[in-house]
Order: structure tokens, then sequence, then C-alpha cells
């Protein structure tokens, strides 16, 4: 495989990569070129240890290389004349007794070959005889697999296989592949020997046929390579937008998958090293200590850095029907970003609250989940659950404290107690209410929520995964900021 058609098949294979939640940033792409392009494309295995080198950086993400790259580089198989070449050139190596034989054989078939009624005709036959000279009829007819793939990956890039969406596209994309390795002239000559040469029409054919089979091959492996990765990231974006409480429980493995993706985007995205400090009050021993190297001059100060409080995250969880599916996706997404985000204290209530810290700790999330909606499921009374809060938690809240309440607002017509939630407000850095129902339905029936609204300096509907990202991304950023 040349160089050209090597790399572009490497950006399709970093894409594939992509596609299946191995993160590759640009300066990755060009490392694995560079590699490429030192260790060459002959050695597979060479080439995957370089590859997997750059490109996988957890025991996770070579797991998924591994599997990644023996799906997109696999080769044809097919290679029985060349294996059959190379065991002869073995024998005449090793000076075999019976290399005659092996060789005599070989002879015997290329006799008869040559004696095909193509070879016929082709002494009468100019067309025939040019056609047979052409190289992609000629790596056809002596098995040269190393230049059939390259014409075929060739081929495969000037039709844009990559960019194949669905399986009834194999057509389409079949006859763009023959016209580019140039599969006209068979073609034409097939057209003009099937009524006047049967015989050697029935073996031009079965040329044409191992051309087609090869190329039919090619681009079954390009859609289940390509079009998995698209239909990947369709259902992940559809997943994404969907209401939260129409998540299916066979699609709960995914979700998690996707929510565990984000998370690590996120904690990349803020767990960066904070930047030093070039103001402030001079820290004189530092300064003096990292002047040694400079025989006491002090060209590099250094300044105290004031360490600031942690901050701390409240989330407070309604958990009642429909919302808990909301509540249960949301205790996933903190606890999935606990690398980068502030210690999160974790409430849940009906109408009873109480803390769920340790149970998140301590279990598995479906578990601790389960095992909330046990305890604290039932009919909700947001007046109830502010007291409570208000007994367990109200002295830990400080200026440094983000409280997170999920819930829909609708209070059964009971007295909210929007005085308690006006001290939670006054206590903490921010107070923001997640709601699952549209805004539309903010203050029809039951709903709180026009009282609610005054006491949060946040409100918002928050009922998919994207729309709860942008939220936790946004808190993250303030937290950091702090």
């Amino acid at each position: 495989m040349n160089a050209s058609i090597g790399s572009d098949r490497l950006l399709n294979f970093i894409q594939f990569l992509r596609a299946r939640d191995v993160a590759v940033s640009p300066a990755d792409s060009l490392d694995a070129i560079h590699v490429a392009s030192l260790l060459g494309y002959d050695d597979r295995q060479q080439l995957a240890q370089g590859l997997a080198a750059v490109l996988a950086k957890s025991r996770q993400d070579r797991i998924a290389f591994d599997v990644a790259f023996e799906q997109f580089f696999s080769v044809d198989v097919g290679q029985d004349n060349t294996q059959e070449s190379e065991a002869v050139d073995r024998a005449d190596a090793r000076g075999d007794t019976d290399t005659h034989d092996l060789r005599a054989a070989q002879n015997i078939e290329d006799e008869n070959r040559s004696a095909s009624p193509l070879d016929t005709l082709a002494a009468n036959d100019a067309q025939v005889a040019e056609l047979l000279k052409s190289p992609l009829v000629q790596d056809l007819r002596d098995g040269q697999e190393a230049n059939l793939a390259l014409a075929i990956e060739q081929a495969a890039a000037k039709a844009q296989l990559e960019t194949m969406q669905r399986f009834t596209q194999r057509g389409q994309f079949m006859r763009a592949m023959l016209d580019a390795v140039g599969e006209l002239p068979l073609r034409q000559a097939a057209a003009r020997l099937e009524h006047t040469e049967p015989e050697a029409f029935d073996e031009l054919q079965q040329i044409r046929e191992q051309l087609r089979s090869r190329i039919r091959n090619r681009i079954e492996r390009g859609y289940l390579l390509h079009a998995q990765g698209a239909t990947e990231r369709f259902l992940d974006e559809a997943l994404e937008q969907v209401r939260l409480s129409n998540v299916s429980p066979y699609q709960q493995a995914r979700m998690r998958k996707l929510i565990e993706r984000m998370a690590r985007k996120l904690a990349s995205r803020h767990g960066r090293r904070r930047r030093k400090t070039r103001r402030g009050q001079l820290n004189i021993p530092k300064t003096l200590r990292t002047a040694n190297a400079t025989d006491g001059i002090p060209f590099v100060p250094q300044w105290r850095q004031i360490e600031r409080r942690k901050p701390q995250i409240m989330a407070i969880c309604d958990v009642s029907g429909s919302v808990a599916a909301y509540a249960k996706f949301l205790l996933m997404f903190l606890y999935a970003l606990q690398d980068v985000l502030p210690r999160t204290r974790s409430f849940a209530f009906s109408s009873q609250l109480g803390e769920v810290t340790e149970w998140f700790e301590k279990l598995p999330i479906d578990s601790a989940i389960n095992q909330v909606n046990l305890s604290y499921g039932g009919a909700t009374d947001y007046g109830r659950a502010f007291q409570d809060f208000s007994e367990l938690a109200l002295n830990d809240i400080n200026s440094g404290t983000t409280v997170i309440i999920l819930g829909d607002g609708r209070n059964n017509d009971c007295d909210p107690r929007l005085d308690l939630l006006a001290q939670i407000q006054s206590r903490c850095r921010r107070l923001i209410w997640l709601n699952p129902e549209t805004r539309r339905a903010w203050g029809t029936g039951d709903s709180a929520m026009p009282g609610i609204i005054k006491h949060c300096h946040i409100a918002t509907e928050c009922n998919n995964l994207k729309q709860l990202q942008r939220i936790v991304d946004k808190l993250l950023a303030d937290t950091r900021s702090h």
C-alpha cells in the first residue's frame, strides 16, 4: 500500500475509532500519521503496535483499539495462487529434491492457461490481445493480490466509499468502483463476444466475476465499518435529545455509556491544571530558593497562592412518579464526574427527605438508585421535604455551596413552604432548579413553579441528556472560577 492511500485509510480508521468511544485528538492524529510513515503499512502487527502506542491511552482504549484494528484492516481471503508460488520459491531456496515436481505442476497450469479460449482468440483478435495485456487483467489471471488490493483501495478512495450510509447503496458504489478500477474494457469485450465466442465469453465472465467479488467484499466491509459508526452516532444523538422518562430498559446500558463519555469529555475540559498565579503577595522564601540556580538573583518571583475553600454540591431530587427517571440520570451524571466535581451530597424525597450520599459511595449506582426509590418514593410534599432538609443540612450551606433541586414543582395543592426555600437561597452561592416539564406547563394545575422561580438563581427546563450536559458544564465552569 503506498503512502497516499495508506494515509487516507489511516484517517478513516481514526474516524472509525472515534465512533467506538476512543478519544483521538487532532494532535494524536498527526502523531499516528507520523508513526505510520516511519513503520510503513506492510507489517500489520508492527503497524498495530505503533498506532496503539499513540492512540490508545487506557486499557479500555487498547481493547477497543485492538478490535477496531482487526475489523478495519482485515484482508481479503483468496491468496491461494500467490501462496503456492511463494511455496515453490521457498522450496527452490532450500534446494528441496521435489522442487522440480512443484515447478512442473505450475508449468502445466501455465500451459493450460496459455491454451485457454481467450489466449487462442487473442492470436486472431487484436482487441482481445490488447485486453489481455492490460495490468488489471494480468493481475486477475495471475492472482496478484497485492496489486489488486491496491487498485481496489484506490478505487474505494475515488468513489468515496466512506460516505456510504445504507446497504441499498451497494449497487451505486459497485458501479463507481468498477469504473474507477478500469473495468469498462472488460465489459465492452464481454458484450462483443457474448454471441460470437461463447467459450471466450465464459472465461472473460469468470475474470469479471473475480473482480466484482473482490469489490463486493470491499464494499460490504466498508459498509460495516463506516455505516455502523454513523448509525452509532445517530443513535447516540437521538438518545441525547429524547426525554429521559422515555428511555426504555434495554437502552439503559447505552445511556450509561453515553453519560460516561460525556463525563470524560467534561472532565477533560475542566480538569486541566490551574494557571499559575502571576501577581499577589510575594513569597520571599520560595523566591530565594528558586534564585539559587541564578546565584541569588531573583529572576523568577514566586507569589503566595490563597487556598480557597473547596465548593460543594448539594443535589436534592424528587423521586416520585415519573420524575424518578430524571433523578436517576442526574445522580448518575454527577457521580460520574467525581474526579473533577467538588464533593457532592445527595438527598432524595417524595414527602419525607433523607440524605443518600453514603449509598452512592458504597453501592453500585443501579443498586443505590433502587434503594433510593424504595425508601423515599411516594406522594410529593415539598413543604415537608424542605423542612427535613433545613434540619439536616441548612447549617452546612455556605457561600461556596451550589444547591441543585430536581423536581416538577407539583405539590398536590399543599403548602410548598417557600419561606424555607428562600432561606436556602440566601445561604448558598447558587440555587438551581431543574424542571423536567416544559415551561408552558409551569403554573398549570397544582404546579408551584411561579412562586418557586422567585427564590431560585436559575430555574430551567431539563428533560434530556443534552440539556443536562449543558447545565453541568456551566456548573463546572462556575466552580472552577470560584
